[in-house]
């Protein structure tokens, strides 16, 4: 993250500008830009779910459940001599109204207040990544205004730290996945090339009333089951409430909730495990089309 180029989606805000994509200098930035000079470790905040039962002498863990995880990035603004004090004033503006956690809830209220957070990391997996990184991003909010201080000893810079806040918190490359299926070629293979299940989300397009149990499936798990019945129209179906596609679990019609048309138990959501999943429609009388989408995750 620190030797690429970093990007907020609120504001467009751009950290490490002086940075090309390929990790090399811009050296006519290298005193306009929003350094990234330090970073902690992700740290997700987990809850166990232990009762006094699970402390007694052969008791047991409990579940344990991941939550949410924190960013905290430290860094300077970096301005040209001759315009100090005035484009490090216009610097700040622009980094306060980008990472304003209300401004960013009131901008997108059904992510709340979440935006990608794209950065690069390098990795040794040439053979799943030939330029040697791979673009991920997370899905944050800020905490809080960013704390930024101002030294008269050096007049061309200030420094500044931010906290970041993701409800989810998993990792995502940048480059959604497709998976088309239609009644001709109903089942394919949806892989998932990260290290955690990853989140879903399914466009069905019907072109009259459909059958009252059109199902998807995930080799080895219980199926998940629709009554297209009623409407043509297109249907989008969220598996779980994630970074990529905002608040779920979600059924919509044309863009308007209709949960309703799920008759299968709470059982029957299902993620995309790491490596290859199996998917399958059946029972696709007037179907045209049916598209999955995904983002490789990891822990």
């Amino acid at each position: 993250m620190l030797r690429y180029p970093v990007a907020f989606g609120h504001n467009a805000f751009a950290f490490n500008e002086h940075i090309n994509a390929d990790g090399s200098f811009d050296r006519t930035k290298v005193k306009n830009t929003v350094v990234l000079d330090s970073r902690e470790l992700p740290v997700a905040e987990f809850r166990e779910g232990r009762e006094a039962l699970h402390l007694a002498q052969g008791g047991t863990l409990g579940r344990s459940h991941k939550g949410l995880l924190y960013l905290p990035l430290r860094g300077r603004i970096l301005v040209p001599d001759a315009s100090q004090q005035a484009t490090l004033a216009d610097r700040e503006r622009a980094m306060r109204a980008a990472f304003d956690p209300f401004i960013c809830y009131s901008d997108s209220p059904s992510t709340d207040g979440a935006y990608a957070l794209d950065f690069t990391e390098p990795t040794a997996d040439t053979a799943n990544y030939p330029t040697g990184r791979i673009l991920l991003r997370y899905y944050v909010r800020p905490l809080g205004h960013p704390r930024i201080g101002e030294s008269l000893a050096e007049e061309a810079a200030r420094s500044y730290s931010l906290n970041l806040v993701a409800a989810d918190p998993r990792q995502y490359e940048q480059t959604e996945q497709t998976l088309a299926l239609t009644p001709g070629s109903p089942s394919g293979i949806a892989t998932n090339k990260g290290n955690t299940a990853a989140p879903w989300r399914l466009t069905i397009v019907a072109s009259a009333g459909a059958s009252a149990t059109f199902t998807i499936t995930r080799t080895g798990q219980p199926p998940l089951i629709l009554n297209l019945s009623a409407f043509a129209g297109t249907y989008v179906v969220t598996s779980e409430t994630c970074g990529p596609y905002g608040q779920g679990r979600l059924v919509t019609l044309s863009g308007v909730s209709a949960f309703n048309v799920k008759v299968s138990d709470a059982l029957s959501w299902f993620t995309l495990q790491p490596g290859n999943n199996t998917i399958t429609i059946t029972n696709t009388a007037n179907i045209t089309s049916a598209t999955l989408k995904w983002f490789h995750a990891r822990a």
